[in-house]
Formats: structure tokens, sequence, C-alpha cells
């Protein structure tokens, strides 16, 4: 049985013959005479790939199992060979039983033709948490979306519309789940006009099913042993609202910090041309501008949307990560692991159970007591606690040169370029600085410069409320520990260039000071993390940096249209905004987790592709969700 967050890994089994059986299926993964044969066959020749995707600038598929990846690695092969191919593919397949790394890698290994790309799916593969997981690959132009969890449950949470239907779970009669009137009617709600579908199977509960649904099929000849197998076109109405792409010409993000340079990159990965518009003489100068940061995720006793969303972001942020890495944009940063100490008896108790009632992968996170604390910190730690093995620290500044060097000539960036104000005009908007000179010209804008957009007035409305955090910077030579991140009520990181950071303030203020005062409280901050690590360290003599924080009422950001003053609409989604104006803002202190994850979701959004998050999180960062709710 699954627990909370985490899934039960498949169980495989390899028979003396080498095919991947399913025992708690009772059934095989594909039949003896190739799995890949049948992907391509059934799959792609059912739903009239490559032909069908021709000329086109993004295609989607739908799967129903994800099972050990052979339809997804065949049709990105396909895509590869196809000169005609889209500039954008996306392939979403729901698992609810992801297979462990060493399965996958067993099964792959029999398809050498696809030793390449199987290499880089296993090398991107997420833990088996609950949620959507969005790889990237082939320079960000193959989109792979693991919908981790029960199909009934995913296939209700996804946005957008799917151009093909894969419809490949374990056989009707073993689970039939998968194949039930209500789940291919949720596919249906997805589908675009005319898409395809296909299927091994032929079976009548499945024809009436698809029928049902609006899905007119017809048998095709079948695969090896199995003379038939289903086909069909969608033909019934398209119901799924339509994400409409933002208009032709350059996108203006203003702000170049990590929010708005995330942005940037990501609109400049889909081909989208960007005017950067940033302030100051540099780009990250503002919060992004500290020394070092921490990255790690928040977790809950319950699935709240902020630890769901949270998670996916976290993940997501290593995978960003690891994919500029390989691109040769390099990143200060280290996975050095982050020690998260309780406050107390009682919260530490709260952290076992989260643990042990989510079942949370130790790869993720696990409890670890004193003594080991100690060890991966290098010296006496106030207690034990969660270790999260893959988080650690990570250099704002270099995380921006490193995402504008992977955007390349796309993004144009103009440095003290104050906006202040924006004209609708025929074509956008019109930006003019505040001497009156003209910044650009816009198709749409997306305001991602902290709190600078509430002197604007389509933005003042917004709730950003302002928190300082102030940072102390120890000197400290290499040896000197904490050789991981260590967190309680503030933070701790190990030696980097020469300095430990301690941190932060968290006080409603404008107030940029670095404060003695403030330096005396991350002093002790870090005392009671790591005691005796203070010793005679007077607070006058330290050096520091104060950053201000977007902070929304709810901790959550503000992601999407930017809404304008309205009486009360039936819905968020339903709420009246200005067209071609976006927000990206209400990171507070977890910018550098939130950044990645919040910019993909608003390049999907403006270039009209299925969204990387569940629906209801969409809606949770929706910067209308204050209005409608009546808080401002």
């Amino acid at each position: 049985m699954s627990r909370g967050a985490a899934l039960d890994a498949a169980q495989i089994d390899f028979g003396a013959d080498g095919l991947p059986h399913a025992p708690a299926y009772g059934d095989h993964y594909h039949n003896d005479t190739g799995g890949l044969g049948q992907a391509r066959h059934v799959f792609l020749g059912g739903c009239g790939l490559p032909a069908a995707w021709a000329g086109r600038e993004r295609y989607a598929i739908f799967e129903t199992g994800f099972g050990l990846g052979l339809n997804f690695l065949a049709t990105w092969q396909a895509w590869r060979d196809d000169p005609q191919r889209p500039a954008q593919l996306h392939f979403f397949s729901v698992e609810k039983h992801p297979p462990a790394p060493a399965d996958l890698e067993r099964a792959l290994r029999a398809y050498p033709e696809l030793a390449g790309l199987a290499a880089q799916l296993q090398q991107a593969w997420p833990p088996r948490l609950a949620g959507f997981h969005r790889l990237h690959f082939d320079g960000g132009r193959v989109h792979l979306t693991l919908l981790f969890g029960d199909a009934r449950r995913v296939v209700g949470q996804v946005t957008g519309r799917f151009d093909a239907f894969y419809l490949d779970g374990f056989a009707p009669s073993c689970n039939p789940e998968l194949w039930s009137a209500e789940l291919m009617a949720d596919l249906a709600w997805l589908a675009a006009p005319g898409a395809h579908c296909a299927t091994y199977t032929i079976a009548r509960t499945v024809r009436d099913a698809l029928a049902a649904a609006g899905f007119a099929v017809e048998k095709q000849p079948g695969y090896g042993d199995k003379r038939d197998m289903l086909s069909g076109r969608y033909l019934g109405p398209c119901e799924a609202p339509v994400i409409a792409p933002a208009p032709a010409g350059t996108i203006a993000v203003i702000g170049a910090g990590v929010s708005g340079i995330s942005v940037a990159e990501r609109l400049a990965a889909r081909g989208r041309d960007v005017l950067l518009l940033e302030a100051q003489a540099e780009v990250a100068l503002g919060a992004t501008g500290n020394r070092l940061a921490v990255m790690l995720p928040v977790l809950a006793l319950d699935e709240t949307r902020l630890a769901r969303l949270n998670r996916a972001a976290f993940l997501y942020a290593l995978r960003r990560l690891a994919e500029l890495d390989a691109a040769g944009h390099e990143v200060a940063w280290s996975p050095c692991g982050v020690l998260q100490i309780p406050r107390s008896d009682e919260l530490g108790a709260r952290q076992q159970r989260i643990v042990d009632e989510h079942g949370m992968p130790a790869d993720f996170v696990r409890m670890i007591d004193a003594a080991e604390a100690a060890q991966n910190a290098g010296a006496r730690t106030a207690g034990g606690g969660w270790w999260f093995p893959a988080a650690g620290w990570i250099s704002p500044v270099s995380l921006s040169h490193a995402l504008l060097a992977a955007a390349g000539e796309r993004v144009r960036l103009v440095r003290n370029a104050a906006l202040a104000e924006q004209e609708a005009v025929a074509d956008g908007w019109r930006l003019r600085g505040a001497d009156g000179r003209e910044l650009g010209v816009a198709s749409a804008v997306v305001l991602a410069h902290s709190h600078g957009m509430l002197g604007l007035p389509q933005a003042a409305q917004l709730p950003l409320r302002c928190f300082r955090g102030q940072v102390t910077h120890i000197p400290s030579d290499a040896a000197a520990p904490p050789r991981c991140v260590v967190c309680r009520d503030g933070y701790a990181t190990p030696p980097v260039a020469g300095w430990r950071c301690v941190g932060a303030s968290f006080q409603r203020s404008r107030d940029t000071a670095v404060l003695a005062a403030d330096h005396a409280a991350n002093l002790a901050r870090l005392d009671d993390m790591l005691p005796g690590l203070v010793a005679d360290i007077d607070p006058a003599t330290l050096a520091g940096r104060t950053g201000l924080r977007p902070v929304s009422p709810d901790k959550l950001p503000l992601l999407g249209a930017l809404p304008v003053a309205s009486e009360r609409a039936a819905s968020i989604e339903e709420w009246p905004r200005h067209p071609g104006l976006y927000v990206a803002s209400g990171y507070g202190a977890r910018g550098l987790v939130w950044s990645h994850l919040m910019a993909e979701l608003l390049a999907s959004r403006l270039c009209g592709e299925p969204l990387p998050i569940e629906a209801d999180l969409a809606i949770a960062v929706d910067p209308a969700r204050f209005a409608w709710k009546g808080i401002v």
C-alpha cells in the first residue's frame, strides 16, 4: 500500500526468458515478441506517428501507464529521427508504481539501440514521491512529465490538451482501473480536436468505454502474437480550456534577479525572444545578490498544497541544476546535505511521524540521531533531525549568470532600465522609464521585480509584503565546521570562498542597513544549532548583507496572469485579468527553490503548453486568489 507522499515501487520479476513480469497484476510489461517493436507498431503506428506531428510547433502525448518507459523512449527516438518533428514534444505519463532505478536499468539494458536515451532517462529519474515530475531532454525540446500516483486522481489534475493517447496499462482483466469508462471520459476531456488513440487490447469493455467518451475506434492488425489492436480518433466536443499562448513577438521580463532570469531562460528555451529589463547596473543585485542561499524542501504531516508544491519545486530545481551542469553552464553549488534540527522535542516527534507516515525514501529525507548529525556536520550539534542528502547550498549570483548563458541570444538584457510606466497599445504594452524614454514594446510583460512592481497601477493591489533578511558573513578557513548546511531557527553554511554564511533575520521592514543587533541575533542562532562555534566573536566586527524579500500572505508564490480590480467572480479561473500582463513574485525566503518550477509553469502558460503541476497547485499560486477570497 502507498503511504502519504511516497509510493510503492513496482515489483518486477525477470523470468528465465528475461521478460519483465508484474506479479501484483499477473501480467507482463510487454509480449514476448519484443517491447520496442510493440511500442513502435501499436502506439506510434496506431496514432499515425510520426506523420501526425509533421510541421507542428508542439505536439502532446498522454500515456496511461509508463511502465518501463519503452513507449516514451521509442517516441523520443522517432522524434529525433524525423526532420519534420515538432519544435516541442510533450509526453505525459501516469505511473502508480514507479520502477526502482535498478529495475529500470536492467529492463532497458535489453535494448542497446536505446542505450543513450535510456541513460539520460535513468540519470533524471525522480524519487518515488507522488505528484508531477517534469524532466527535460534534448536541450529542453522534449518534455517528459511523470504523473506518479493513482490514475483517476492525477488525470483529473492535468491542465492542457493532448494530440494522442497511448492506452497502455496492464490487461483490462488484471488492472480494470486503467480501462474504466470514467477514466476514458477524463481522457476525452483532455483531447484536442481529432486526437488519436491506440491500444493493444480489443476488449469489448474498452471499446465501449472509448466510444462512450467520444472516440471512434476500429480494429487494426496487431503486433506479434496478437492478431488485433485498436486505434481511433476523438470526434467528441473539446471541453478542456485552451491555454492560449502569448501573441507572437518579444516578451518583456522586468527584473533580472533569479526570478526574472529563470522566466527569461525558460521562454528562450521555447524559442521566444525576451527583453530583460533591470533597474540596476548589473544583474542579481537585490535579494539574489546574497553570497549563498540554502536549498531544501518543506515537509508537512498533512499533504498541504504548500508541502506538495514545494517538494515538486525542490526536486525540479535539482534536475535543472543537473541540466545546466551537463550543458556546460557551471553553477557554484553543493549537495552537501542539509540537517534540519527541530526546535523542540514535540517538533522532533512530528518530524519522525512525517517521515514514517509518508514512507519517505531515504534518498529524499530520513531521520538521523545526534551522533550521526555531529558526524555529518563535523561538529557537535544541538541534536538530530531531518537529513536531506540531496539538499545543500547554492550561489544565487552564479545561478543567475548560468541561466543567462543558457538562454543565449534570445534574451536581450538592458541594464539601468527602471520601468516606470506601461501603456496598453494595439500590439501589447509600451514600456517607459522614469525619464519618459521608451524601453521597448512587448506582446506580453512579466513583472518579476519584487516590490518595484507595486509602483505600477496595474499591480498596486497585489498583497506583497516586504521582509528584510540580514545574513552574517563569518571569515572561516576551509576546514571550519559545519561540513553540511545546518538549519533550526536559522541556517549556517559550510565555509565557501573563505566565509560561512549565517542567517537570517526575518522582519517586516524595508530597511536595508546591516545592523549589529541582527548580527548578534544570527550568532545566537548559530550557537543554538552548533553550540560552541560562536566563541568570542564580536558582532560589531562582522560583515553581512541585507536583502528584501517579497512575501505573500499565505507564503506561496504569486504566479500567473495579473488580476484587475473587479467584483467577485464565480471562480479564480474566471477572474478578469490585464491582457498580456503576468507576475512572478512572492517567493519569500525560498526563492532558489521556487524560481525554477514557477518559471517553467509561467513559460508553459505563455507558450500554450500543458502545465507541469497539478491544477489545484496552479490555482494555489494564482495571483487572483486573494482578491477572490476578499483579502484585498
